[in-house]
């Protein structure tokens, strides 16, 4: 039996990786979740769940400790992108004093990947392809081919990316807003690729990469593909940032055919289901491999991926029980469809 530890599962993150994780029909996987809400519709997917407090409280660590301890938890899976640096920071601490392995990359990796113009002076520094990106200082307006993008270098979702079509737009913006980056706009929305893949002890999988089709910053329609160009590039990106678990790049292809990553995810991604149903499951990619066991897949190529909204009926004595005991043992998981 294998005892897995998923955060964060008030979102689709979280709640792709417990998705995934029931995929997996030929290992024993006691899947607990945690979440600081206990109305986030994942906490109630899993086997035992406990609420703990936000990732960001001092508290946090003392609670996934009591977590480790009571579970025996052999592998944790993060969900929340706040989540990410804490981790990262922690995971040789909770390897060594829990053996607990946290699925995640080194700090440096996760910082590269969560500031997106760090993102670029990585991607500049080790030549690979990459749209033009400045600082507000460093940007000559009058030099600038428009329309261009303006983003927070910290952010997800699409949550304040936006476009300038001429220097007034440009720097009305950046007059008001700080944290901004401006970047080269690349390509159409319909050359827009979301790819995963997933690295364990140098070992890659193949790159499944999706094009996709966003309804309010999420993937909601995707179809898989097959580029030689944009898989060669994303292996590469991949060993070069040193991932460990899935990582997630989302890239633009220019004029010239040439692909152009823009954001960088290191964490499975909210498409992880997608992976999953279309053949190449990433959490499975990563436990089989690193318990040394084999996993063969194989890519769909003649299907697509359709999202839906689903729901979860919970009974409030639940909700009540979950509030007052800080853990339970779910009373619905057999008859969720969701999970």
């Amino acid at each position: 039996m294998i005892n897995v530890l998923v955060t964060g599962v008030g979102g689709g993150v979280g709640q792709g990786i417990i998705k995934s994780l029931k995929m997996i029909n030929d290992l024993e996987i006691n899947i607990i979740t945690a979440d600081m809400s206990p109305l986030a519709a994942g906490i109630y997917a899993g086997d035992k769940s406990y609420l703990v407090p936000a990732c960001t409280s001092n508290e946090y660590i003392k609670r996934l400790e009591e977590i480790f301890l009571l579970e025996k938890i052999d592998h944790y899976f993060p969900g929340l992108d706040l989540e990410l640096e804490f981790c990262a920071k922690n995971k040789e601490y909770f390897k060594k004093n829990f053996n607990v392995n946290v699925i995640i990359s080194n700090l440096n990796t996760v910082q590269i990947a969560n500031n997106k113009y760090l993102t670029f002076k990585f991607l500049e520094e080790h030549n690979f392809f990459h749209p033009k990106t400045f600082l507000p200082n460093e940007v000559e307006f009058e030099k600038l081919n428009y329309p261009v993008i303006v983003k927070p270098a910290i952010g997800s979702r699409s949550v304040g990316v936006s476009v300038a079509n001429n220097q007034l737009e440009l720097t009305s913006r950046l007059n008001n807003e700080n944290g901004l980056i401006i970047q080269e706009l690349i390509g159409t929305n319909e050359e827009e690729y979301t790819c995963t893949v997933v690295v364990v002890n140098k070992k890659v999988s193949d790159v499944m990469i999706l094009k996709r089709v966003l309804r309010a910053g999420d993937t909601f329609r995707a179809e898989p593909i097959k580029s030689e160009i944009i898989s060669k590039y994303i292996t590469d990106l991949s060993l070069a940032l040193e991932i460990n678990g899935s990582c997630n790049f989302q890239l633009r292809i220019d004029e010239k055919g040439i692909p152009k990553v823009f954001e960088i995810n290191s964490r499975f991604s909210g498409t992880t289901p997608f992976c999953s149903q279309l053949g190449l499951n990433p959490v499975e990619f990563y436990l089989k491999n690193f318990m040394n066991l084999e996993y063969e897949y194989s890519i769909d190529y003649e299907s697509v991926v359709l999202r839906h909204w689903s729901e979860v009926l919970v009974k409030k004595d639940d909700i009540d029980e979950l509030n007052n005991m800080k853990n339970i043992i779910p009373s619905i998981k057999a008859t969720s469809q969701l999970f």
